[in-house]
């Protein structure tokens, strides 16, 4: 974990209220894993806002080696954030959290994500498919809300949901999970709690505790580094803290009725 100013090196509006932001530094583009998060201090804000690493760019000149954020604009933070220009600094602490962990036995991996949630799955999608097959789905309300076209390995089988049908299969992503899980051998998941919680009970239903569901979560936080207290949750093993023991757990070990986010 390590704190510096870092120069954005692009901030692109790839969606509308998404952005796509490049930022130069080394020191987390070489340690990161999939599932990690950084915080960064916006503006005059006294708590700084936690994103997951979305990319990892790893440059010949290691000094020009890099992380991509992908986030949507929601609040005073991201906005402020979705503002600055390439070469601006910002202050970057990272990376946090634990990461995806990936059984040695496991060949597919199904990766579900439920909108935006799709950021910390593009690098897990990244990493594993040059050993594992790896199907990445991701459900939203529309086509506009959906992943744009950008790069991902060709071994990587995209899937989309989308809520009025516009692109792929309609309904919402968990009315497709289903037909997939015969095929995985572990689950990634990163969206919103309602996302979760119907994951569980299919999960539940069908038995899949074998299958090592992971989930992310992403929970509003307050030090980032598990001193506040602020992003604390039940689980069947007690109270944890989702910047110092998460952000990702295992499905079936948080209460989720008693999960707000």
């Amino acid at each position: 974990m390590k704190q510096s100013l870092c120069a954005i090196t692009s901030n692109m509006e790839i969606s509308s209220g998404v952005h796509l932001m490049r930022i130069k530094t080394p020191d987390i583009a070489a340690t990161a894993q999939p599932g990690q998060f950084i915080t960064v201090r916006c503006e005059e804000l006294i708590l700084r806002r936690p994103f997951s690493i979305h990319q990892v760019v790893i440059e010949s000149e290691a000094e020009q080696s890099g992380i991509a954020l992908l986030f949507e604009v929601v609040g005073k933070g991201t906005l402020w954030l979705s503002q600055r220009q390439t070469g601006d600094e910002i202050d970057v602490l990272g990376p946090l959290g634990n990461s995806f962990g990936i059984e040695s036995g496991s060949r597919n991996l199904l990766l579900v994500a439920g909108g935006i949630g799709i950021a910390p799955l593009v690098f897990l999608a990244q990493q594993a498919s040059s050993q594992h097959h790896v199907t990445l789905m991701q459900g939203a309300s529309t086509a506009a809300r959906l992943y744009p076209i950008l790069p991902l390995p060709d071994e990587v089988r995209f899937v989309s949901v989308t809520e009025d049908g516009s692109v792929g299969k309609k309904g919402m992503v968990t009315d497709v999970l289903p037909d997939f899980l015969d095929w995985a051998d572990q689950i990634y998941a990163c969206g919103p709690v309602d996302m979760y919680k119907a994951i569980s009970l299919i999960a539940d239903s069908r038995q899949l505790t074998a299958k090592k569901c992971q989930v992310s979560l992403e929970l509003r936080m307050g030090c980032g580094i598990g001193g506040c207290y602020g992003c604390t949750i039940n689980t069947k093993g007690g109270l944890k803290q989702v910047c110092r023991d998460g952000p990702v757990f295992e499905l079936d070990e948080i209460i989720w009725e008693e999960v707000r986010i």
